[in-house]
């Protein structure tokens, strides 16, 4: 399963179209008219057959070299092949190995002919009377041959069509020249010739190969959401539209409604036609065998239609999987509907148009799917062309499930805008698609493009699955930022090496980026059932969330709510006054490359964190974005190998207070 992103018009639909028309179904063809590029066709495009349009490379199955090897006959046998269409519809093919061209040259015939032309020197005469006329049959007998052998020459295959027919002239030449002088040489170059011909006239090695591979192809099924169904069909309109646009995507899906129970519109609209309301407007009795007549074609038409309908239920219900509908076609005059029930109300029939539009979308895809791929007996590739588009993100997640079951069959590349319909486990199905400056689409395999607005629904399922990620743990602490993540990560894992009372594993900590996202982020989590301790900085900012969490999402849960300065008993401190200033301040002035120092005044500025940066402001150090990230990840670099016994006391001291009190309000939290 293979999903293509890009933006709009990068050529994700060209990409598939032209997969489509390599081998469709319906043998729609290229058109060099509408798709040979513009500014191009007037002066380059002459002949289809010189424009190739897409080259597709196959892996050959086993069983299939297994038919190879029977042909090749001890030859080696390809692994794979790759064929080329062009405008005109024709393919060429190559494989990964030579494979040897079995053509008959002129070679043989001419050493035939000169085997000839020798026993003709040497026919004896019956004696001296004859000896004039033998040497007449001689020379007349060897310039056959020697014109023979220069009409030959230019042909470089007898397997052609004008080899084979030179063959065939010239067996019957040869038995002009028959005699009783001449009969055995004849005879012997009748054979000879003969052999040829037989073997001419076999199809080429090659050809046989060609064939064998081409006839095993998948072929490529093509489904855009304009194929949707309406629920009503006026007959005399898609008769009308079938003759001038089959290939319209609505078009052709009505049309495998009738092609799936091997009928034809005109001929449902002719089984409703009513010969007495003919008769009526023609001024004409109507009798009982004009009635009869309606009343049989419609009963016919009828259990048509109804035997159509069981047969679309079961097989629609056996492929979809989900809830079982049953789906009725009916007839009505001019008028061909579909109605859908389900099993919740058995009775209540809807509209194909009333029902959901991913319903719309499963059945018409379906339909298509069904007469394209022969029943699903041929092997057939699917693309569909932007699925999903009006399903709810949670729908389009099932219809990413429903379609990794289906690519277990069928082979299925889609495109996509929706972060939701990318399987972030399987990061490595996604292709983006770009466009250069110079026009030309790029399909990358191995890396992402820089271009943002291409690799957007990648980055927002990336983030989608995440976010999903955090609500699987029943225990959740949220943190301001990410330094908070790192330092309590990092002393976590000392105090349990040391034996001092830390988080258990099935605690999961969130950074929120900021104070000010700790609200949101924690509303995502309550949305999922679930209720995160909460633990903030005691600075302004940290108490201003806190009342206003406690106001509102945790009015009734304030436990739920910790500030620092509760654990700490100092007003203000952040997550640094835990790590504390002789082991904070060193690594402060490696990120600033500066000496520091703090003196009374820093001192009483409050929180330690807000002490470094007044005296980092003081030297003119460069306050840039994310140092207090930077300083905790060096610190926490260092501390992760360094070992337990050796770290500083009075900071496993206060993480120790700071987890059992985390610990006792998660357990509060939890019941």
């Amino acid at each position: 399963m293979t999903a293509f992103v890009g933006r709009n018009e990068a050529g994700k639909t060209t990409l598939l179209k032209a997969l489509h028309k390599f081998r469709s179904a319906t043998e729609e063809r290229y058109d060099a008219q509408t798709e040979f590029p513009r500014d191009r066709f007037s002066a380059e495009y002459e002949n289809g057959a010189d424009w190739p349009v897409c080259t597709v490379e196959f892996e050959l199955s086993d069983s299939l070299r297994d038919d190879l090897k029977d042909k090749l006959r001890g030859n080696p046998v390809p692994n794979t092949a790759t064929f080329t269409r062009y405008y005109d519809g024709h393919y060429d093919v190559e494989y990964d190995i030579e494979i040897a061209d079995d053509s008959i040259g002129p070679v043989e015939l001419i050493t035939s002919l000169d085997v000839f032309a020798r026993g003709a020197r040497r026919i004896q005469s019956p004696g001296l009377e004859q000896e004039q006329t033998t040497d007449a049959l001689r020379g007349k007998l060897v310039n056959w041959a020697d014109e023979k052998k220069e009409a030959v020459l230019p042909i470089q295959d007898l397997r052609s069509e004008q080899g084979v027919e030179f063959l065939g002239r010239l067996r019957q030449e040869v038995n002009a020249h028959s005699n009783p002088l001449s009969a055995s040489l004849v005879e012997e170059l009748l054979e000879r010739i003969s052999s040829l011909l037989r073997r001419a006239q076999t199809e080429p090695l090659l050809r046989q190969i060609d064939e064998t591979v081409e006839s095993v192809l998948p072929v490529f099924i093509y489904f855009e959401n304009y194929g949707i169904l309406d629920s009503t069909v006026y007959l005399p309109r898609f008769i009308e539209d079938l003759k001038k646009m089959p290939n319209d995507p609505r078009v052709r899906t009505i049309n495998s409604i009738f092609k799936h129970v091997r009928l034809q519109a005109s001929e449902i609209a002719a089984l409703g036609r009513e010969e007495a309301q003919q008769a009526i407007v023609e001024g004409r009795q109507v009798t009982d065998e004009i009635i009869q007549s309606d009343q049989k074609r419609k009963a016919l038409r009828n259990v048509k239609l109804n035997s159509a309908s069981v047969d679309i239920s079961s097989k629609f219900n056996d492929w979809f999987g989900q809830r079982q509908h049953k789906i009725r076609y009916q007839a009505d005059g001019d008028h061909f509907r579909v109605w859908v029930s389900d099993n919740r109300h058995t009775d209540v029939d809807i509209e194909l148009e009333s029902r959901s539009k991913g319903f719309q979308w499963f059945f018409s895809f379906y339909l298509v799917f069904l007469v394209e791929s022969d029943e699903g007996h041929k092997d057939a590739m699917l693309l569909l062309d932007e699925p999903g588009l009006h399903l709810h993100p949670t729908a389009q997640q099932e219809l990413l499930e429903f379609f990794e079951e289906l690519s277990a069959n069928n082979p299925l590349a889609y495109t996509t805008h929706s972060p939701f319909l990318i399987n972030s486990e399987k990061i490595h199905h996604v292709r983006p698609v770009t466009e250069g400056e110079s026009g030309h689409s790029h399909v990358s395999s191995d890396t992402w493009p820089e271009d943002r607005e291409t690799i957007f629904p990648l980055q927002a399922a990336a983030g989608y699955a995440m976010v999903r990620g955090l609500f699987r743990h029943k225990k959740n602490v949220l943190v301001e930022g990410i330094s908070d993540y790192l330092y309590l990560h990092v002393l976590n894992m000392h105090c349990l090496a040391l034996g001092r009372t830390g988080l258990s594993d099935d605690v999961h900590i969130t950074p929120c980026g900021g104070a000010r996202m700790v609200g949101h982020i924690a509303s995502l989590f309550l949305g999922q059932g679930l209720r995160p301790v909460v633990l903030l900085d005691g600075d302004e900012e940290g108490r201003a969330r806190a009342d206003a969490l406690m106001s509102e999402l945790y009015a009734g849960h304030e436990r739920a709510v910790l500030m620092l300065g509760d654990v700490l008993q100092t007003e203000g401190c952040g997550i640094e006054d835990i790590i504390g200033e002789s082991a904070l301040l060193p690594v402060a002035e490696t990120v600033f490359g500066n000496k520091l120092q703090l003196n009374a005044e820093d001192l009483a500025e409050g929180a330690l964190l807000d002490q470094i940066e007044d005296i980092a402001t003081r030297y003119r150090a460069d306050l840039f974005d994310g140092w207090k990230s930077e300083i905790a990840r060096r610190l926490v670099v260092t501390w992760s190998v360094t070992k337990p016994e050796n770290m500083p006391g009075e900071v496993i001291h206060r993480a120790e207070a700071l987890f059992e009190e985390l610990n006792a309000r998660l357990e509060t939290v939890g019941r």
